[in-house]
């Protein structure tokens, strides 16, 4: 017999669940099926949920949203389960070196950092802990048992006939079609299935292109006998008190070996971390392994396939799991449920190789799931987002990027989150509109990356430092006018012209630039023509030259032209 389902959702960790969670709310008919891994990222995740991370003190990405968000939702599923696994610790943050203290205070004059930061209720006991320079305290944070969560809605869904234990092979037991996706093995039917399989999820056919950078990470559990302290600390790695003298400390990165065999190495980086710190003898009692699976460009993945829509993904959690997945298990939900938009930044489309620009289409984009039978020919991704999909694979954090139109700072956002606080930006434009719309864009996104010039573009490779010919990884040009702004201010083909060619100098092998001509302006066609005229000169040896045209075989529309760099001169 045949059991109908509206979603089935592959995956029982943090995605998963809250995925599962929200459509169960929405009023649907869900199954969870998990193959029951004894050992997965999202047991071994110690759940943390913090407002400031890294050594550089940066707010965590996208916390204010994300954060009540996620307190409502665990909420909500303690109340339905009856089990407690949520909890608000304080966290400390130790500064130990003048550095650190310096880069407190230049952080504390800006107002969104500064509302998530307190002094300390009071300092760490002297017999107990190392002496440090200075500290803070997060207003706001929390920390998720994650496998007493994941342990109880299993139970919730498992007495509600809405889970099964299996080990999918989704090559052949998974079958789309237009109206439902057949799961003949186990008699199930449904009108979408979405991939939330963690690491696991690499290895799934039909999400192939998503590209991947996982990484092994190891975390011990440590008896520390006498000490009380309550508070999570932080100081390059993290101590979280579970009780009983017991206490969780995390975590190491490794990008090379990724298996869920804990080391000897791993074992030995956390304890000389936490000896740094405490001056208290401990007892390792646990040390466990995972390996995360981290998108390369450090944020979640969700949404339907391009050409499959009732089949969807969500993955890429990373270490941010606790506090991501409710927020986008929600947007997931509603994305496949009414058609809500995706966000941009975790966008499946955008996700994709390369290699595979041309044919990947936005199908039920912004449709309900139902509308996947219709018979319409999907529509192409819009050029700007091919764009920005082409510099995504090819973009990595701490890379150089230049946006040579900032316009009204849609590019340069994009760019500035692709590299993250370790990378630079550099963006152009000689309106002094244009740079204060990008700057409050930038500002309002948390963003402190990206440096603004008041400069035609035509002159970034005179006024950017030398060192950088050779070392940046992607340019973005947007051609024409402001949107929003005078219409009569418009980019040039001979300034167009000369500044793609000698931002093609500053590209390192591999960097690609694109340029986007739009044509329906006084000019447009004749700058489009101009550009496409210069890198027709290109050397064939070193550059790689695709156009891509919005309405193909026709002169007039927009044109998208991709500038890979194969080697340096």
């Amino acid at each position: 017999m045949t059991v109908n389902y509206d979603f089935v959702v592959v995956g029982q960790g943090l995605a998963g669940t809250a995925l599962a969670w929200w459509l169960r709310w929405s009023g649907h008919r869900i199954l969870v099926i998990d193959r029951e891994e004894p050992v997965t990222s999202s047991r071994v995740a110690a759940g943390l949920m913090t407002p400031i991370t890294g050594q550089k003190l940066i707010p965590s990405w996208r916390f204010d949203e994300c954060w009540p968000v996620a307190v409502s939702f665990y909420h909500r599923v303690e109340q339905e389960s009856g089990a407690t696994f949520f909890h608000r610790p304080a966290m400390l943050r130790l500064l130990s070196t003048e550095a650190e203290s310096e880069m407190f205070y230049r952080r504390a004059s800006d107002p969104q950092f500064r509302d998530k930061v307190q002094q300390p209720s009071s300092r760490l006991r002297p017999e107990w802990f190392y002496e440090y320079r200075d500290a803070f305290e997060m207003r706001e944070g929390g920390k998720l048992d994650v496998a007493r969560y994941l342990d109880a809605s299993r139970e919730i869904f498992r007495a509600a006939g809405a889970y099964r234990a299996h080990d999918l092979d989704v090559s052949r037991e998974t079958e789309p079609g237009p109206e439902y996706v057949e799961i003949r093995s186990l008699g199930v039917r449904t009108r979408g299935i979405v991939f939330c399989q963690g690491i696991a999820g690499t290895t799934n056919h039909w999400f192939e292109d998503v590209q991947f950078k996982p990484a092994k990470g190891e975390i011990l559990t440590l008896r520390i006998p006498g000490l009380t302290e309550q508070r999570v600390i932080h100081r390059g790695i993290w101590l979280a008190p579970l009780g009983d003298d017991l206490f969780q400390a995390g975590a190491t990165y490794d990008w090379k070996v990724l298996d869920n065999r804990p080391t000897d190495a791993g074992r030995e980086e956390i304890l000389s971390q936490v000896q740094k710190i405490l001056r208290l003898p401990m007892e390792v009692v646990g040390h466990h392994a995972a390996v995360r699976p981290i998108h390369r460009n450090q944020y979640p993945v969700l949404g339907r396939h391009p050409q499959q829509p009732r089949m969807a993904c969500f993955n890429g959690l990373g270490s941010k799991g606790a506090l991501h997945a409710p927020y986008f298990g929600r947007q997931l939900a509603e994305h496949l449920t009414s058609g809500a938009l995706i966000d941009r930044q975790v966008d499946l489309v955008l996700k994709t190789r390369w290699s595979s620009i041309a044919g990947h289409f936005s199908a039920g984009q912004n449709q309900p799931s139902s509308g996947a039978s219709s018979g319409k020919r999907p529509r192409a991704l819009p050029l700007t987002r091919q764009a920005q999909l082409a510099v995504s694979e090819v973009v990595g954090r701490g890379d150089i990027v230049i946006d040579a139109t900032a316009g009204n700072g849609h590019d340069t956002q994009f760019l500035a989150e692709l590299v993250g606080v370790d990378g630079q930006v550099h963006a152009f434009d000689i309106q002094e509109v244009a740079l204060e719309n990008t700057a409050r864009r930038i500002s309002e996104s948390g963003l402190a990356n990206v440096r603004l010039w008041h400069h035609d573009h035509a002159e970034l490779s005179d006024v950017l430092p030398s060192e950088l010919k050779g070392r940046v990884a992607a340019i973005m040009f947007n051609l024409g006018y402001l949107p929003g702004g005078d219409k009569s201010v418009i980019t040039r083909a001979e300034s167009s012209g000369e500044g793609v060619f000698k931002a093609a100098a500053l590209l390192k092998p591999r960097g690609i630039m694109t340029v986007l001509a739009y044509t329906g302006h006084d000019g447009g066609q004749s700058e489009a023509d101009r550009i496409a005229s210069i890198l027709a000169a290109f050397p064939a040896d070193e550059f790689e030259i695709k156009t891509v045209e919005s309405q193909p075989g026709r002169s007039a529309g927009p044109r998208l032209f991709h500038v890979k760099r194969l080697k340096a001169r």
